[in-house]
């Protein structure tokens, strides 16, 4: 728990260095704390939706001439689903490579466990553009290579918070 405070706040102070930096660029914030949806592993084959803690922070810039956009995702859970294992989950941005006021798409890691069992995986962040409140609520797919298809991992959640510069 101690770990995802630290992560929550450190992205926080990113946000609050985006707003600095890139005073001509529109920036976005959204957090879920204890509000998620579902998280799906295809390594596994459960959808999880019984969450201990659920939590997720993200900025993202639009991108304006000049500027390339930049973004920041982080997304921790401990799930469980019956007949699943339970396990914790943490999915990471570690490179954005277009955003727009709806969405993030880039590249992703996905540990489960502590272990890293999707890295550098391509995916995509959406419904981020959505209010704050019931109902809202915003999905991140990542690619696994591994499996076929697209969209194998899934981490989605309630939007509790936003904020818009």
């Amino acid at each position: 728990m101690k770990r995802q405070t630290i992560a929550i706040f450190l992205v926080l102070m990113v946000v609050g260095l985006f707003s600095v930096s890139a005073s001509a660029q529109k920036t976005h914030s959204v957090w879920t704390n204890n509000n998620g949806l579902v998280v799906a592993d295809p390594t596994t084959g459960c959808n999880y939706g019984t969450f201990s803690g659920f939590n997720m922070a993200t900025s993202w810039t639009e991108p304006t001439p000049g500027y390339p956009a930049q973004a920041h995702f982080r997304g921790v859970t401990k799930a469980g689903a019956a007949g699943c294992t339970t396990y914790f989950y943490d999915f990471r941005l570690i490179k954005s490579a277009a955003t727009d006021p709806d969405y993030i798409k880039g590249v992703w890691d996905v540990y489960r466990s502590g272990v890293l069992v999707c890295s550098a995986c391509d995916g995509i962040a959406y419904g981020l553009s959505s209010a704050a409140g019931v109902g809202n609520y915003y999905k991140v797919y990542v690619d696994d290579p591994a499996y076929p298809g697209t969209e194998n991992w899934l981490y989605s959640g309630y939007i509790n918070t936003r904020k818009d510069f």
